[in-house]
């Protein structure tokens, strides 16, 4: 369902909540009775309500048309699992998430890599993921061998881990320090 069709489904559920309470009062003596006997012939006779009537009859249709719209729904996984295999024993798949640690983890590898902060996108396309690496690089080393050397160690990992190849990654030098930068300390 679109914007318009949700916007659509949104108003209608409004308009419809406002007819039901006015007919709960009614029901039970909110409206007194004298009141609304009074203003039904004049509502009824009114132009306005034909005006909503026809809206809300054009618009009960076209909620009905999406409801049986013969549109297939792609099969909605999570937007972050990327499939690797199928086939008659099962799937497997695995996380964006877990493919941007990894990815992490072998850029650090290199040499001349103090920080990183990966970026997967999931992609259509003979190559199914696309890879975006913030690095802060280490002073005294060049940029663009380090990185072709993060390039390689990035296409190493995903080729040993989820047997894919030949991934783009884009590397982006933020900054290039001397400092030490302090990282987590892991506890083993």
């Amino acid at each position: 369902m679109g914007i318009l069709g949700r916007l659509l489904l949104f108003l209608y559920v409004l308009v419809v909540i406002v007819a039901l309470v006015a007919v709960g009062g009614v029901c039970l003596n909110f409206i007194p009775t004298q009141v609304w006997q009074n203003e039904l012939p004049f509502i009824i006779r009114s132009q306005e309500t034909l005006a909503v009537i026809v809206i809300m009859l054009i618009a009960s249709f076209c909620l009905l048309s999406v409801v049986f719209s013969s549109k297939k729904s792609a099969k909605i996984l999570n937007p972050s699992d990327l499939e690797l295999q199928k086939d008659e024993t099962g799937e497997v798949k695995i996380t964006i998430e877990a493919l941007a640690g990894v990815v992490e983890r072998a850029a650090l590898t290199v040499i001349g890599v103090r920080q990183v902060s990966a970026s997967v996108y999931k992609q259509d396309g003979k190559v199914p993921l696309k890879i975006e690496l913030d690095i802060v690089l280490s002073q005294n080393y060049t940029a663009q061998k380090v990185g072709e050397q993060v390039n390689k160690a990035v296409n190493e990992a995903l080729m040993a881990t989820a047997q894919i190849s030949g991934v783009p990654v884009e590397v982006k030098v933020t900054e290039v320090t001397h400092a030490i930068i302090e990282r987590e300390k892991r506890v083993v």
